[in-house]
């Protein structure tokens, strides 16, 4: 989608666990193989003993007051989040809005994975396009990936920090800002028991004789049951696609006055690696590479790059970045930016 009218993402601000685990310490804690560890160029992962919801309470804040809007005037609160948040029948949307005081926002829970923060970024896009009434969306994730319930090291390609992530969206720069000119995405449905496996269906959430949710176990089974299906195949071409759809639909050619970089989820460096080239050829762009101490932040992967990005010693404004998002199920997502302030 081509945004013709100004949208503009504000304030990204990322709040980190108050922890940092070292990657030697959990080699030494026997948490992860030291083999595994070293090749995944994560230096630590943040933890936390709070819950999601204060993380991203303070990110929020954060973001506000960069940006100079009260909480009063959010028209919605977007909150996504990939594992538990703490209790199991509730609306952590409103939890978020109830702690900000953003008595007059409606609450919208995201419920996209790890894509949480993209859909979000388009849903409030579209919203503040199709409704003049509407001024400010804030868009926030939030993840803990607390033991016993999770083991951050046992996916595939990837280790969980925990942490939050804000961004402001509105139609006017505010405070670090780019402005939103195009959006893509594409899903491939066919791959969502990769997060399932076999196991049946349960009736009730969480299973103690299960152990620790380890996603690649479920991937590994997905694996035997499918081989005739190839993930990593299938991600770069729908990588390429997303890519190459938001840029066209920006009107930017990636092979004159492309983006400056593009930037994928906070993988580990071999999955990084399995996608640069097809990420790199699609953008025009060098891949940057920004997770080295937060590993995989769920659903905040975006908003966490593009805070990265505008930080001190960033790009410069007017410079275009391409920001990459994927989610279970599978969902791709491309964000077509151009830094304003």
């Amino acid at each position: 989608m081509r945004y013709g009218r100004p949208v503009y993402l504000s304030s990204p601000s990322v709040e980190l666990g108050e922890t940092a685990l070292k990657t030697p310490d959990a080699v030494a804690a026997g948490l992860v193989p030291g083999d595994v560890a070293e090749r995944s160029g994560y230096r630590e992962l943040p933890v936390t003993a709070q819950a999601p919801g204060r993380l991203a309470q303070r990110a929020a804040l954060r973001t506000l007051g960069e940006a100079a809007v009260a909480p009063a005037e959010l028209d919605r609160v977007l909150y996504a989040w990939t594992y538990y948040q703490g209790h199991d029948f509730w609306s952590p949307a409103h939890h978020l809005a109830g702690l900000l005081g953003a008595d007059r926002a409606i609450p919208l829970g995201i419920q996209q994975m790890c894509n949480g923060a993209a859909a979000s970024i388009e849903l409030a896009a579209q919203s503040l396009t199709a409704d003049p009434s509407q001024q400010y969306v804030l868009a926030a994730t939030a993840d803990r990936f607390a033991a016993p319930g999770f083991d951050r090291w046992g996916d595939l390609g990837l280790a969980y920090g925990d942490g939050a992530t804000a961004v402001l969206i509105s139609r006017r720069p505010l405070g670090r800002s780019a402005r939103l000119l195009a959006s893509a995405d594409r899903a491939m449905a066919q791959f969502e028991g990769m997060h399932r496996g076999c196991a049946p269906f349960a009736a009730a959430p969480g299973d103690a004789a299960r152990g620790p949710l380890r996603p690649r176990t479920t991937k590994r089974e997905f694996q035997q049951q499918h081989p005739d299906l190839d993930f990593p195949e299938a991600a770069k071409q729908m990588l390429a696609a997303v890519i190459s759809s938001a840029l066209e639909q920006a009107g930017i050619d990636p092979a004159g006055a492309g983006p400056a970089v593009v930037a994928l989820p906070r993988f580990a460096a071999p999955s990084l690696e399995t996608y640069r080239a097809h990420v790199e050829d699609a953008a025009g762009a060098s891949l940057v590479l920004l997770g080295e101490t937060t590993g995989h932040l769920g659903a905040g992967d975006v908003v966490a790059n593009l805070a990265d990005l505008l930080g001190p010693g960033g790009l410069r404004i007017g410079e275009r970045i391409v920001l990459v998002c994927a989610g279970a199920g599978f969902t791709w997502s491309a964000l077509v930016l151009e830094v304003s302030s």
